[in-house]
């Protein structure tokens, strides 16, 4: 459990006291920067966000069990008995606060970064792990300078691991993260074309995950994707242990014979007889518990309880998932995507079998930049040549380029439909769908394709 002192605090953060700081006080044993979610004897970290300032809730703070609170500026009228130490920047100070608290982490830290990917292997090397060994991952996609605090937080000090995952959407996000986190171990999945207007292009998508290495362990390990040339380049200052993994032979960990069904993805761990299964569903999901085998080996798990382990793994939500409905399946992948998610994504709906007719949902990809439209006709490209898909429907501004594309590449006009946002698509596309339908969803999170599956869902 977390166990912080005030002096403790404010020498972290480097903050200055604005009330008196008794070293009698309680000991704090949680960090929160939500008063909707605080616990009792905690510290209140007062974020200012694009909506809410937590400035202004140290009242609700100190009601739900606020011991302490660090703060940017003297507030007014505070709470009388609420310790107050003031930083410079509050968002800073928290990444700062939970470098302490990783010091005093005695397991391994294992960071996972890269393009597409990282909360399905983050789940699958706790897979791994979980059954011999003791350890949590970050919740949901707690990837940025809040999200990876608030996941080292609460990691109990004496586990064997913390699973943690490093988002980017611009240059300089990932060195503090990684330098916050100290690795042990640094897992990059992949790189591909996402948040280009930040990243300017796939170049720099490669430089900036490239990042994860600068807190990494000297004595640590890098498991990265070898199928990346370019990548592999990117990481020529890590002179420490490395382990490759993908489908190439040249690996050291590579998969073959790779099949695909409803179940999940099997294939064979370097060429061997023995088939490793993971309840996970696409091609891409073999390289992704190839990162976790190389996790866990690392970790002096058995081939034996590696492969037994993630046969028994669960999928984050929102991740190709495949979910009965009334009268049709969703393979419901509509958390976020980019080029390379949307390609696999497409792949995995024409790799599973079907009685019924091949839908696409597909909507707009986000933070391309200048060639987004490309990137979208790209798409419009794939679903023509595929050959296998019977109705496509595109959502939002960007996917109208998707459906130009397919068209201009052969595929009928009149099996195409398009929608300007969600909530039309929700009203418009139950009525398309037909008994036996498999459906594809898949966009960036902000089309909120969800609200396309709940109007499935209700048939």
């Amino acid at each position: 459990m977390l166990s912080l002192t005030l002096r403790q605090v404010r020498q972290a953060t480097g903050g200055k006291p604005l009330t008196v700081l008794s070293d009698n006080a309680p000991l704090m044993t949680s960090v929160c920067i939500d008063t909707r979610h605080m616990e009792k004897s905690s510290l209140f970290v007062a974020i200012a966000g694009d909506r809410f300032d937590g400035h202004h809730f140290l009242n609700q703070a100190f009601e739900g069990g606020a011991i302490a609170a660090v703060v940017d500026h003297a507030p007014v009228n505070p709470p009388k008995d609420l310790a107050l130490i003031q930083v410079a920047d509050t968002r800073i100070a928290l990444g700062k606060l939970a470098r302490q608290v990783r010091r005093d982490f005695r397991g391994k830290v294992i960071a996972v970064a890269g393009s597409n990917g990282k909360t399905s292997t983050k789940h699958l090397i706790h897979a791994a792990l979980g059954r011999k060994l003791k350890g949590t991952i970050s919740p949901k996609s707690y990837n940025n300078d809040i999200g990876v605090p608030l996941a080292i937080f609460p990691a109990n000090p004496n586990h064997d691991y913390l699973v943690l995952e490093m988002g980017t959407n611009h240059h300089g996000e990932i060195k503090p993260l990684s330098d916050m986190a100290q690795p042990d171990i640094a897992v990059i999945t992949n790189c591909g074309a996402e948040h280009l207007e930040g990243l300017s292009d796939l170049a720099g998508v490669r430089r900036e995950n490239a990042q994860v290495i600068s807190g990494l362990n000297p004595k640590g390990l890098l498991v990265v994707n070898g199928d990346d040339p370019e990548l592999i380049a990117a990481l020529k200052d890590w002179r420490g242990r490395r382990i490759t993994f993908g489908f190439k032979e040249t690996n050291d960990l590579f998969a073959t014979n790779v099949s695909c069904t409803t179940a999940g993805t099997e294939f064979s761990l370097n060429g061997r007889s023995q088939r490793v299964f993971v309840p996970m569903l696409g091609r891409h999901s073999a390289c992704n518990a190839l990162a976790a085998v190389g996790v866990a080996r690392a970790m002096k798990l058995s081939e034996e309880a590696i492969v037994d382990s993630l046969a028994r793994s669960d999928g984050p939500e929102m991740r190709l998932q495949l979910q009965s409905c009334a009268r049709v399946t969703m393979l419901n992948d509509a958390y976020n995507a980019n080029p390379n998610s949307m390609r696999a994504a497409i792949e995995t709906l024409l790799a599973l079998d079907s009685t019924g007719r091949r839908v696409a949902i597909l909507g707009d990809m986000r933070e391309l930049g200048t060639q987004a439209d490309q990137f979208h006709r790209d798409v419009g490209a794939q679903v023509a040549a595929s050959g296998k898909i019977d109705l496509l429907i595109c959502v939002g501004e960007h996917a109208k380029r998707i459906a130009e594309s397919a068209i201009q590449a052969g595929f009928a006009a009149e099996r195409v439909r398009g929608y300007d946002n969600s909530a039309t698509a929700a009203a418009g596309t139950p009525d398309l769908l037909q008994e036996g339908d498999l459906i594809l969803l898949k966009a960036s999170r902000g089309i909120q394709l969800e609200l396309v599956a709940a109007a499935i869902n209700k048939g």
